[in-house]
């Protein structure tokens, strides 16, 4: 997986970026991209998270008080969508597959 880390009107630490690697590891697809975005504005920590998996789109937006809390709650944001997506690829494939 590629991965874009940006920080808006901000510098993005090391420590930060293999975090936010090494969580979007476990997400990883071949042929994804994702772009990582990252701004703290009136004490807020927002932290963007966009997938491009296969012309699929999965967002998350959250906003915590550190970026470590916003990255956890992102990233469970994320994997819901996958698995809702999945979900209805799987139905869809099954009830298609037995119409004559």
């Amino acid at each position: 997986m590629k991965i874009n880390i940006i920080g808006r009107q901000m510098n993005v630490y090391e420590d930060t970026k293999q975090l936010i690697e090494k969580k979007l590891a476990k997400l990883d697809k071949t042929e994804a991209e994702a772009t990582v975005t990252l701004s703290r504005k009136h004490n807020v920590s927002t932290l963007e998270i966009t997938i491009n998996a296969a012309n699929t789109l999965f967002r998350s937006e959250v906003g915590a008080e550190s970026f470590r809390d916003a990255l956890d709650k992102s990233i469970d944001a994320i994997e819901r969508q996958i698995r809702k997506n999945k979900t209805k690829l799987a139905k869809r494939l099954r009830e298609e597959a037995f119409i004559p």
